[in-house]
């Protein structure tokens, strides 16, 4: 099977673990940290897709040079995490990258290739993150299947 016809279904790790948009940064950092640095998902009511929060995410909200993103950045980690109104709503990619349980991984290379970013979120018809995607997970798949 060629690329351009194997569906992410096949491919995507279907674990993701999301955090609600009123989640408290200190929560974010440790699930982040538990989980290894992956990205996390942010789901809204009945785990409906708003976006992700990545390592950037994060550094850029508790630094004021690292990131370009945030909005409010703060100067140090202990006033970050003290203040109690910083969620992780305040700090999600809002722009996320997704792409339907129907794209292929054609799809999927094209978008990581567009937006240059290494991973995709795989959202069901409903807008529900059902999976992930990272392009290790795309290479390691077609050496295995031949096609490097």
């Amino acid at each position: 099977m060629e690329p351009a016809d194997i569906p992410v279904t096949t491919v995507m790790d279907e674990e993701v673990v999301s955090v609600l948009p009123d989640t408290p940064l200190p929560e974010v950092f440790e699930t982040f940290s538990r989980l290894g640095c992956t990205d996390l998902v942010v789901a809204g009511p009945e785990d409906h897709f708003l976006g992700f929060i990545t390592a950037l995410d994060l550094l850029a909200s508790v630094g004021p040079v690292v990131g370009v993103r945030s909005r409010e950045r703060e100067r140090c980690i202990e006033c970050l995490l003290r203040r109690e109104t910083a969620v992780a709503a305040d700090i999600m990619t809002r722009s996320h990258i997704s792409v339907p349980t129907t794209a292929t991984l054609r799809h999927a290379i094209e978008a990581m290739e567009h937006y240059r970013y290494p991973a995709l979120v795989v959202v069901d018809e409903r807008g529900v993150a059902v999976g992930r995607l990272e392009a290790c997970m795309v290479i390691s798949h077609l050496r295995v299947a031949g096609h490097l």
